[in-house]
């Protein structure tokens, strides 16, 4: 078999200083892996004049797959590309508390959930412009039977929903929690949205969900307001296993969910599509850390595995989820975030040492 290309982008600020590291890391482990390191953003832009240039998208379309640091601008550093050019429609984000980690709560032990957060539509791909554009429309607005008022001084963002997108995300879910439930997991699908209020767009998101659990007898169906939600997810973060949400509220809601067990520094991600795939840390470039060689790699390592689980390397996976945990149960090289002192670089050797 030929060997699994990887496309590797670095990020800005304090981003490259988790990423090069962990793919250190990865090529220690002796895998079958080549790694391309793509020449994106503000480098490329002074060496190409322009970002995302046609040599790294070619690498992209080759590749298996791409792990991604963290980016200011997703326009000019191809992760705009990754998401809506490849089709990556679900977007994976574990939630899971390992003794050692330093979560606000005063019982985490068991928290272990993942948040399925929709990638493409919603509101972020952007559609916005001038309220006065809207005015051939005659919107009514729900709570009132009033039509818009488009001649006051504006502006409108459009957000949308298919049901084909719907679908697919409910898919992915259904089997993230089937895959769980086989290793002991709750066989539980929760869609969170605005159902009561946005009854068209978070309605059929919310129908279609339960349309496509329903076809899966071996799991159970809840459905949850986002405000509810929010305090749910303090009160009782335990009752959960796979949660789909929206675009714009599951990327709100989980970060928030990160801070159940200690922070954005701990939260990796995955985003998957139907033949392409990328991963990446969920917090940004951290540009108040850059240059200090404290930034916490777990999230950027934990979603190296969620690759490595993706390229068909599981027992490499597994060995490095569990080098990662054991630095935290040992407790002796924890970057400040998490209460010690130890810098980014000694946090990865420890990791390395417990391979």
């Amino acid at each position: 078999m030929a060997a699994k290309k990887v496309c590797v982008i670095k990020g800005d600020d304090a981003s490259p200083e988790v990423v090069i590291p962990t793919v250190e890391i990865l090529e220690g482990m002796k895998l079958d892996i080549e790694f391309l390191w793509l020449t994106t953003g503000e480098e490329a832009i002074q060496k190409y004049g322009e970002g995302f240039p046609p040599a790294a998208k070619k690498a992209v379309d080759e590749a298996d797959c791409a792990l991604f640091g963290s980016a200011r601008d997703p326009r000019i550093t191809g992760l705009a590309y990754l998401r809506w050019g490849k089709k990556t429609y679900a977007n994976f984000r574990p939630v899971k508390w390992m003794t050692g980690m330093r979560s606000p709560l005063k019982r985490p032990e068991g928290i272990d959930f993942v948040i399925v957060r929709e990638n493409l539509e919603g509101l972020y791909p952007g559609r916005e412009g001038d309220l006065e554009r809207l005015e051939p429309l005659q919107l009514t607005d729900l709570m009132t039977g009033e039509i818009l008022d488009t001649s006051k001084k504006g502006k409108f963002a459009v957000r949308v929903i298919t049901e084909e997108n719907c679908r697919n995300i409910a898919k992915a879910a259904c089997e993230l929690a089937r895959k769980r439930k086989a290793s002991g997991g709750k066989g539980k699908v929760t869609v969170v949205a605005k159902y009561n209020v946005l009854v068209q767009s978070d309605g059929l998101f919310r129908r279609v969900v339960e349309d496509t659990v329903k076809q899966h007898p071996e799991l159970t169906f809840d459905q949850m307001l986002g405000d509810n939600f929010c305090q749910q997810m303090i009160i009782n973060p335990h009752q959960f296993d796979v949660v789909v949400i929206p675009n714009e509220s599951g990327d709100a809601f989980s970060d928030g969910a990160a801070g159940l067990v200690g922070g954005l520094g701990l939260a990796p991600s995955a985003c998957f599509g139907e033949d392409y795939a990328y991963f990446e840390p969920v917090h940004g470039t951290a540009p108040d850390l850059m240059g200090k060689n404290i930034i916490n790699p777990t999230a950027m390592l934990l979603s190296a595995k969620w690759m490595l689980d993706y390229l068909g390397f599981e027992e490499a996976a597994q060995r490095l989820e569990k080098a990662v945990y054991r630095v935290y149960e040992e407790g002796k090289h924890l970057t400040p975030d998490q209460g010690g002192t130890a810098s980014t670089t000694r946090f990865c050797e420890a990791v390395q040492e417990n391979l």
